[in-house]
C-alpha cells in the first residue's frame, strides 16, 4: 500500500509538472531551510536561503536571505522574531534590480491528526523596499506532511507534503489591494537523516488578479540540534 500510495503521489506530482510546463514554462526555486538549537536550550536559530528563477535556471528572479530568533513557548507552540534580505530582479534585460529588508515576527503551532503532521503559521511582515513606501504584510500558511513508507517521519521515509498560503496587505491605496497573492504546493520528500530531509513539488502562485505562475521546488530541510 505505502509503495502504492508513493507511486501515485510522484505520478501526480509529474502529470501537474508536464501539463502546466506545456501550457506556461515553469519557474525554479531552490530552497535551504535550516534551524539550530542553542545549547539545548529553548531558543534556535532559523537561517534560509532560497535562489529563485524566472525560468528553471538561467535569468535569475530573487535571492532571499532569512534569519531569525526562535523560541519554543511549548512544545507545540514557537514563535520568532526575525530579518530578511531579499535582492530581486525583473526578467530578461535588463533586469532593475531592486532591494529589500524586512523584519518579521511569526507564530508557529504543531499538530497531529492520525499520521498527519500538521502546521499552522501565521506571520506579520514590515517591509522596506527601495524606492518605495513602507509596507505591511500578513500571512497565513497551513502544511500537512503524511509518511508514506513508515509510521512516522524518520530517516529513509518517504512523505507527501502540502500546504498553502495567503498573503494579505495591511495598508491599501489605489495600486495596493487587500489581496497581496495564494500559493498552493503539493510535493513529495524523502528523509535522507532523521533531522534532514529533502523536497521535490509544484507549486502554483497567484499574484494580485495576474495570471498564476507555476514553480518547481527544490528544497533541504535541516534540523541542527
Amino acid at each position: 500500500m505505502n509503495i502504492y500510495l508513493t507511486s501515485i503521489l510522484l505520478f501526480l506530482i509529474s502529470f501537474f509538472c508536464t501539463k502546466t510546463y506545456s501550457q506556461q514554462a515553469p519557474q525554479g526555486w531552490f530552497i535551504y531551510f535550516g534551524n539550530t538549537k542553542i545549547n539545548k536550550s529553548k531558543f534556535s536559530i532559523h537561517h534560509e536561503l532560497q535562489l529563485r528563477d524566472h525560468q528553471v535556471f538561467g535569468d535569475h528572479n530573487q535571492t532571499l536571505l532569512r534569519l531569525g530568533l526562535q523560541y519554543e513557548v511549548l512544545p507545540w507552540l514557537s514563535i520568532t522574531n526575525g530579518y530578511g534580505y531579499i535582492h530581486s530582479e525583473s526578467r530578461g534585460e535588463p533586469n532593475n534590480p531592486f532591494l529589500e529588508n524586512r523584519i518579521y515576527q511569526e507564530a508557529l503551532a504543531k499538530q497531529t491528526a492520525g499520521r498527519f503532521i500538521l502546521r499552522h503559521r501565521l506571520r506579520l511582515e514590515e517591509r522596506f523596499i527601495e524606492d518605495q513606501d513602507f509596507r505591511g504584510r500578513g500571512r497565513y500558511v497551513f502544511f500537512a506532511d503524511l509518511p508514506l513508507t513508515t509510521l512516522k517521519m524518520q530517516k529513509n521515509t518517504i512523505y507527501a507534503s502540502f500546504y498553502n498560503e495567503v498573503f494579505i496587505n495591511l495598508f491599501q491605496d489605489d495600486h495596493i489591494k487587500t489581496f497581496d497573492r495564494n500559493r498552493l504546493y503539493v510535493g513529495s520528500g524523502y528523509k535522507i537523516r532523521n533531522n534532514l530531509g529533502m523536497q521535490l513539488g509544484y507549486m502554483r502562485q497567484h499574484v494580485g488578479s495576474s495570471k498564476g505562475t507555476n514553480h518547481i521546488l527544490l528544497s533541504l530541510h535541516h534540523q541542527i540540534n
